[in-house]
């Protein structure tokens, strides 16, 4: 493919991911790293959606700072760092292709549970914040994609959306910072991955302030059942692209 179409695409998945991530404080990983790994690779992709992770976590930590609810963040934030070197080990021992597909799966699998409303069976309390964070640790070093499962736990927490929203973003900007680091220490991150976040900083930063201008006016429900149809859509494209190849 042309150097500059793939850019164009690239940029364009980046904008869409960021303005659902400013919308809804997450899916930016799992639109983001679907999208870029049908543009080239799956280690490719994950190291170049923490950097931008990271990056809008930055740029909305400001309000999220004071709205997070941190003995539940606590407990889930423990419970990743003993994910995050399973899923390190996954990304950089496993063959790409087959992580491919099972990114695809899980994207997809996890939009239908969302849409279904159907409730993950992980468990109340300190229990199920420890199954769910160190799941969802694993998931984000392997793949760059925890949300959808600390989402589906989270929503049953009784949280109000702003708070729910503000200790999502705090979650992700801790784990993915681990994460990005450990990649680093594992020698995992291509050399040009940090160019190329450069590049992509316009569009996620337009996709941000996109998506926080949607906040207050589209109803959170709605908005986060328009990010499950996009996900579903993202990965069943993602496995009819790679049944094709």
């Amino acid at each position: 493919m042309n150097p500059e179409i793939s850019w164009a695409l690239s940029a364009c998945c980046v904008l869409v991911a960021a303005v659902v991530r400013g919308l809804t404080g997450f899916g930016f990983a799992a639109i983001a790293v679907v999208g870029l790994a049908m543009l080239g690779s799956l280690k490719q992709a994950v190291p170049l959606v923490l950097f931008l992770e990271v990056a809008s976590s930055v740029m909305l930590l400001r309000s999220a700072w004071r709205e997070a609810h941190y003995p539940l963040l606590k407990r889930l934030l423990l419970a990743a760092a003993c994910g995050v070197p399973c899923g390190i080990w996954l990304l950089t021992g496993i063959d790409s292709g087959g992580l491919t597909v099972g990114v695809y799966l899980l994207v997809g699998l996890l939009a239908i549970l969302g849409l279904a409303r159907i409730r993950l069976p992980m468990g109340e309390g300190r229990a199920g914040a420890w199954l769910v964070g160190s799941s969802s640790g694993a998931l984000i070093a392997a793949f760059s994609i925890g949300g959808p499962l600390v989402v589906a736990w989270l929503t049953h927490s009784g949280l109000r959306a702003s708070t729910l929203r503000a200790t999502l973003i705090m979650f992700f900007f801790a784990v993915d910072s681990a994460a990005l680091c450990g990649l680093a220490a594992a020698s995992a991150i291509p050399a040009s991955t940090g160019w190329q976040a450069l590049w992509m900083l316009p569009a996620l930063l337009l996709g941000l302030w996109l998506g926080q201008q949607l906040f207050v006016r589209i109803p959170a429900e709605q908005a986060a059942r328009f990010t499950q149809w996009l996900l579903l859509v993202l990965a069943g494209v993602g496995l009819l692209g790679r049944a094709w190849s």
